[in-house]
Protein backbone atom coordinates (compact mmCIF):
# COMPACT_ATOMS: atom_id res chain seq x y z
CA UNK A 1 0.00 0.00 0.00
CA UNK A 2 1.33 3.42 -0.94
CA UNK A 3 1.10 5.51 2.21
CA UNK A 4 2.97 8.56 1.00
CA UNK A 5 1.16 11.84 1.39
CA UNK A 6 1.40 14.45 -1.36
CA UNK A 7 1.79 17.83 0.34
CA UNK A 8 2.28 19.77 -2.89
CA UNK A 9 0.82 23.27 -2.34
CA UNK A 10 -0.37 23.36 -5.96
CA UNK A 11 -3.20 21.07 -4.82
CA UNK A 12 -4.55 24.06 -2.84
CA UNK A 13 -4.74 26.26 -5.94
CA UNK A 14 -8.21 27.62 -6.65
CA UNK A 15 -9.49 26.92 -10.15
CA UNK A 16 -9.11 29.87 -12.48
CA UNK A 17 -12.08 31.95 -13.55
CA UNK A 18 -14.71 30.06 -11.55
CA UNK A 19 -17.64 32.43 -11.29
CA UNK A 20 -19.22 32.84 -7.88
CA UNK A 21 -22.94 33.09 -7.21
CA UNK A 22 -22.31 36.23 -5.14
CA UNK A 23 -18.99 37.63 -6.36
CA UNK A 24 -17.16 39.96 -4.03
CA UNK A 25 -16.32 43.54 -4.79
CA UNK A 26 -12.53 43.96 -4.32
CA UNK A 27 -12.82 47.09 -2.19
CA UNK A 28 -15.48 45.51 0.05
CA UNK A 29 -13.37 42.37 0.45
CA UNK A 30 -10.33 44.45 1.43
CA UNK A 31 -12.42 46.35 3.95
CA UNK A 32 -13.81 43.10 5.36
CA UNK A 33 -10.29 41.64 5.67
CA UNK A 34 -8.82 44.80 7.17
CA UNK A 35 -6.51 45.31 4.19
CA UNK A 36 -5.87 48.93 3.26
CA UNK A 37 -7.18 49.65 -0.25
CA UNK A 38 -3.99 51.47 -1.21
CA UNK A 39 -1.99 48.42 -0.06
CA UNK A 40 -4.12 46.18 -2.31
CA UNK A 41 -3.45 48.44 -5.30
CA UNK A 42 0.27 48.47 -4.44
CA UNK A 43 0.29 44.65 -4.35
CA UNK A 44 -0.72 44.65 -8.01
CA UNK A 45 1.71 47.44 -8.88
CA UNK A 46 4.56 45.49 -7.25
CA UNK A 47 3.60 42.29 -9.09
CA UNK A 48 2.21 40.28 -6.19
CA UNK A 49 -1.36 40.29 -7.52
CA UNK A 50 -2.05 39.17 -11.08
CA UNK A 51 -4.89 41.67 -11.48
CA UNK A 52 -5.59 45.25 -10.51
CA UNK A 53 -8.30 45.40 -7.84
CA UNK A 54 -9.24 48.86 -9.14
CA UNK A 55 -10.01 47.47 -12.62
CA UNK A 56 -12.13 44.50 -11.53
CA UNK A 57 -15.68 45.31 -10.43
CA UNK A 58 -16.34 41.73 -9.23
CA UNK A 59 -13.86 39.00 -8.31
CA UNK A 60 -14.00 35.48 -9.66
CA UNK A 61 -13.11 32.64 -7.28
CA UNK A 62 -9.41 32.56 -8.20
CA UNK A 63 -9.03 36.34 -7.86
CA UNK A 64 -10.75 36.31 -4.49
CA UNK A 65 -8.47 33.50 -3.27
CA UNK A 66 -5.42 35.40 -4.53
CA UNK A 67 -6.43 38.64 -2.84
CA UNK A 68 -7.25 36.81 0.39
CA UNK A 69 -3.99 34.80 0.35
CA UNK A 70 -1.61 37.68 -0.39
CA UNK A 71 -3.67 40.18 1.59
CA UNK A 72 -3.59 38.00 4.71
CA UNK A 73 0.20 37.88 4.57
CA UNK A 74 0.33 41.68 4.35
CA UNK A 75 -2.19 42.05 7.19
CA UNK A 76 0.00 39.74 9.28
CA UNK A 77 2.88 42.19 8.81
CA UNK A 78 4.85 40.80 5.87
CA UNK A 79 6.79 43.45 3.99
CA UNK A 80 8.12 43.08 0.41
CA UNK A 81 11.20 41.21 1.57
CA UNK A 82 9.22 38.73 3.62
CA UNK A 83 6.70 38.27 0.79
CA UNK A 84 9.58 37.48 -1.55
CA UNK A 85 10.89 34.84 0.87
CA UNK A 86 7.52 33.28 1.66
CA UNK A 87 6.25 33.21 -1.91
CA UNK A 88 9.47 32.17 -3.65
CA UNK A 89 8.45 28.51 -3.80
CA UNK A 90 4.93 29.11 -5.09
CA UNK A 91 3.81 29.60 -8.67
CA UNK A 92 1.99 32.75 -9.75
CA UNK A 93 -0.77 33.72 -9.66
CA UNK A 94 -0.99 33.15 -5.92
CA UNK A 95 -4.59 31.97 -6.00
CA UNK A 96 -4.22 29.48 -3.16
CA UNK A 97 -6.83 28.50 -0.60
CA UNK A 98 -5.10 29.65 2.59
CA UNK A 99 -7.23 27.27 4.65
CA UNK A 100 -5.54 24.32 2.93
CA UNK A 101 -1.90 25.45 3.34
CA UNK A 102 0.63 26.08 6.05
CA UNK A 103 4.17 27.37 5.97
CA UNK A 104 6.73 24.87 7.24
CA UNK A 105 9.33 27.20 8.75
CA UNK A 106 11.93 24.46 9.25
CA UNK A 107 11.73 23.35 5.61
CA UNK A 108 11.09 26.92 4.38
CA UNK A 109 8.23 25.88 2.13
CA UNK A 110 4.48 25.80 1.85
CA UNK A 111 2.80 22.47 2.43
CA UNK A 112 -0.69 21.20 1.93
CA UNK A 113 -2.55 20.54 5.15
CA UNK A 114 -3.37 16.85 5.37
CA UNK A 115 -7.00 15.86 5.09
CA UNK A 116 -7.47 13.33 7.89
CA UNK A 117 -10.51 11.89 6.12
CA UNK A 118 -8.92 11.48 2.68
CA UNK A 119 -6.86 8.32 3.27
CA UNK A 120 -7.50 7.03 6.79
CA UNK A 121 -5.83 3.65 6.17
CA UNK A 122 -2.69 5.27 4.79
CA UNK A 123 -2.51 7.70 7.69
CA UNK A 124 -3.08 4.90 10.19
CA UNK A 125 -0.43 2.72 8.50
CA UNK A 126 2.07 5.58 8.57
CA UNK A 127 1.33 6.15 12.27
CA UNK A 128 1.78 2.45 13.05
CA UNK A 129 5.07 2.42 11.17
CA UNK A 130 6.32 5.38 13.20
CA UNK A 131 5.33 3.64 16.43
CA UNK A 132 7.24 0.52 15.31
CA UNK A 133 10.31 2.59 14.41
CA UNK A 134 10.20 4.24 17.87
CA UNK A 135 9.67 0.88 19.56
CA UNK A 136 6.52 2.17 21.30
CA UNK A 137 5.30 -1.18 22.63
CA UNK A 138 2.73 0.40 24.98
CA UNK A 139 0.93 2.28 22.20
CA UNK A 140 1.05 -0.69 19.85
CA UNK A 141 -0.34 -2.99 22.61
CA UNK A 142 -3.14 -0.51 23.26
CA UNK A 143 -3.99 -0.42 19.55
CA UNK A 144 -4.00 -4.23 19.47
CA UNK A 145 -6.43 -4.33 22.42
CA UNK A 146 -8.70 -1.78 20.74
CA UNK A 147 -8.59 -3.83 17.53
CA UNK A 148 -9.51 -7.05 19.36
CA UNK A 149 -12.32 -5.27 21.20
CA UNK A 150 -13.67 -3.82 17.96
CA UNK A 151 -13.57 -7.20 16.22
CA UNK A 152 -15.36 -8.93 19.10
CA UNK A 153 -18.10 -6.28 19.04
CA UNK A 154 -18.51 -6.65 15.27
CA UNK A 155 -18.78 -10.43 15.64
CA UNK A 156 -21.46 -10.05 18.34
CA UNK A 157 -23.46 -7.61 16.18
CA UNK A 158 -23.09 -9.75 13.05
CA UNK A 159 -24.01 -13.08 14.73
CA UNK A 160 -27.68 -12.25 15.52
CA UNK A 161 -28.19 -10.95 11.99
CA UNK A 162 -26.91 -14.21 10.47
CA UNK A 163 -29.22 -16.37 12.61
CA UNK A 164 -32.34 -14.93 10.91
Amino acid sequence: MNTTYDDNPELARVAAAQQLLFPANPRALCEHMGLNWWAALKLHEDGWLSFSPANVPRLDEAQEAELRFIGSLVIAGCDRGMLAILLSGLARPYSYDAARLYYDWAARRWRLLPDPHAHPEAIFSDWLEKLVEKGDVNSLSGILELGHDGLSRVRVEVSPAKSD
